[in-house]
């Protein structure tokens, strides 16, 4: 028998972090194995359009935050066929058949199933053999905690407010891969990432920040865009790691943004932003 939540709890934020920690204290208090339900790809990407929403965190960087949660996660495929079960097929198929759930713990006025007939009254109504638990939510000035919010908050490039809601900083892993060098004939040289499909990025911008990978962690200036000074070019993500010299070309480099420091700029020489440039490393540099 399990406890389970159910959703897509892209972000993993602190209104899912809830969520998972009611699950945890109900499946202990029933005997029970708690177990967080999401779906590849994300629900939105079928019934809205593809790619839409851009996420948070993808498949793997959600089950790894999941699972540090100590909640084991299971990908559901999520297609048209799915979207278009009864609710009720839906429970008893889906949830009770296949995942032997016992309990179901719900953030206030959850909905989901086809028609978003699935909620707290309908399954006490029509599954009166479930416990069903609702958890109010976590709020954040005042409003209700959600992944649009923050999804909203980094494309405006408020950092902090999206870290704020997130519980952690925002991050961002990828393979490194060969860029054009123009970082190191700029004194600066910057690592590139080759980005997870559908990944968020914040507004074009530079951000300081730390860049970790093989267990070893440094402080970095990171640029999100398309340099402009140097060229048009597809916006990416490049990041500077400070004190260090190495080569990190296909390894796993996981950026994470811990503030803004300013837009991305077109300089009217190269002079002005190797300059520009010093200054992002030594206000990097400054913090802690």
């Amino acid at each position: 028998m399990t406890a389970i939540v159910l959703g897509n709890f892209d972000g993993c934020h602190l209104g899912h972090r809830a969520l998972f920690e009611a699950l945890k204290m109900r499946a202990q208090k029933n005997n029970t194995q708690p177990l967080a339900i999401s779906f590849e790809p994300h629900t939105r990407h079928i019934i809205q359009e593809p790619g839409h929403p851009e996420l948070l965190t993808p498949n793997e960087e959600k089950k790894e935050l999941i699972e540090n949660f100590g909640v084991p996660l299971v990908l559901q495929k999520f297609d048209k066929d799915l979207f278009a079960v009864p609710f009720r097929s839906f429970v008893n198929d889906f949830a009770i058949q296949k995942y032997g759930t016992k309990i179901w713990v719900l953030g206030l006025d959850q909905r989901f199933g086809r028609g978003g007939k699935g909620s707290a009254e309908t399954l006490r109504a029509f599954f009166p053999d479930l416990l069903i638990h609702e958890i109010n939510p976590v709020l954040f000035e005042n409003e209700a905690i959600s992944s649009s919010r923050i999804r909203e908050a980094l494309k405006k490039g408020d950092i902090a407010q999206a870290n704020a809601m997130l519980g952690r900083n925002y991050f961002i892993s990828g393979i490194v891969v060969h860029g054009l060098g123009q970082g190191k004939l700029l004194g600066s040289p910057t690592a590139n990432l080759q980005l997870p499909d559908h990944k968020l990025l914040p507004k074009n911008g530079v951000y300081f920040g730390t860049a970790s990978f093989d267990n070893q962690k440094h402080k970095a200036v990171i640029n999100i865009g398309n340099r402009p000074s140097l060229g048009s070019r597809p916006v990416g993500l490049e990041a500077h790691l400070l004190n260090f010299d190495g080569d990190l070309y296909d390894k796993k480099l996981s950026v994470e943004l811990a503030g803004r420091i300013r837009d991305e700029i077109k300089f009217d020489n190269l002079d002005a932003l190797k300059e520009q440039i010093k200054k992002d490393i030594a206000f990097c540099n400054s913090c802690k």
